[in-house]
């Protein structure tokens, strides 16, 4: 049984290399040491009554933007790898992407990860329901299509809003996607670019 579930960590990790093949963009120089996802968990402080726990590392999980749980319990994760440093702004040459962490055995550490969709630019958040995933990618608001929920897009993105301004505002790009108690989707919109 050991051996089997050796290999069967052995090609999970393979297959995550596999599809890992974006690399973050990173020009930030280093000026303090990086910590080991164990290191940096015992450097939280945390108030009395709380505690802190490790549920997801590198590699999987990159480059995180924003998340949104869904009805299964499952995180849904924006990793955006475009986003670069001030001359460049964002990087075209590379794709964001969505994936999706699953703790299994409920155990509170994320055990399954899938790519759901890594075709995006410039994705800055999501949100998950009324049958797909809801994708801010400016200058657009994208629909992904997923109706049966097989965790597979039913088709190609679908723009539902677009004239978010991304060219001049940089940090203050569309963002913050969530449901309101009223069913509609809210979001945000920086200052510097009021869009059209």
């Amino acid at each position: 049984m050991k051996r089997l579930f050796s290999f069967t960590v052995l090609l999970g990790a393979l297959r995550l290399q596999a599809e890992d093949k974006t690399k973050p963009f990173n020009t930030q120089k280093l000026t303090t040491p990086l910590l080991k996802p164990a290191e940096a968990l015992k450097a939280i402080t945390v108030p009395k009554g709380f505690r802190a726990q490790l549920s997801a590392a590198e590699p999987m999980v990159q480059q995180p933007i924003d998340m949104a749980w869904d009805a299964r319990g499952r995180l849904w994760i924006a990793e955006c790898y475009t986003y670069a440093e001030k001359e460049t702004n964002f990087e075209k040459k590379l794709k964001d992407r969505i994936i999706i962490l699953e703790d299994i055995n409920q155990d509170g550490v994320f055990d399954k990860r899938k790519v759901f969709w890594d075709g995006a630019s410039q994705l800055s958040s999501i949100e998950i329901g009324f049958g797909g995933v809801w994708a801010a990618c400016a200058p657009e608001i994208l629909f992904i299509p997923d109706a049966n929920g097989d965790d597979v897009p039913d088709g190609k993105p679908e723009p539902v809003l677009d004239g978010f301004e991304n060219d001049k505002v940089r940090h203050n790009i569309v963002n913050g996607l969530r449901w309101g108690p009223d069913g509609w989707l809210y979001g945000r919109h920086g200052i510097l670019g009021p869009g059209s």
